[in-house]
């Protein structure tokens, strides 16, 4: 399972072929990114990671995971 809290800050990234373990969320978010090298996804080194953390980010806008729903 992914800890969101230790993927929010940027140092842990998550292979695309294993992104159904992100939770819907992040797939509404701006700031997840992916790297996409070649064709085969799981054994090229490509992810999805968080952005939020980033110091050059371009936008504060609140990702969907930290609003408060309840």
């Amino acid at each position: 399972m992914i800890d969101l809290d230790q993927f929010r800050t940027g140092q842990f990234s998550v292979p695309l072929c294993c992104g159904d373990e992100l939770p819907e969320c992040c797939f509404s978010c701006v700031y997840l990114l992916y790297d996409e090298r070649d064709a085969c996804l799981c054994s090229s080194g490509s992810s999805y990671f968080c952005a939020y953390a980033w110091p050059d980010k371009l936008t504060y806008t609140i990702p969907p995971c930290l609003i408060d729903l309840t």
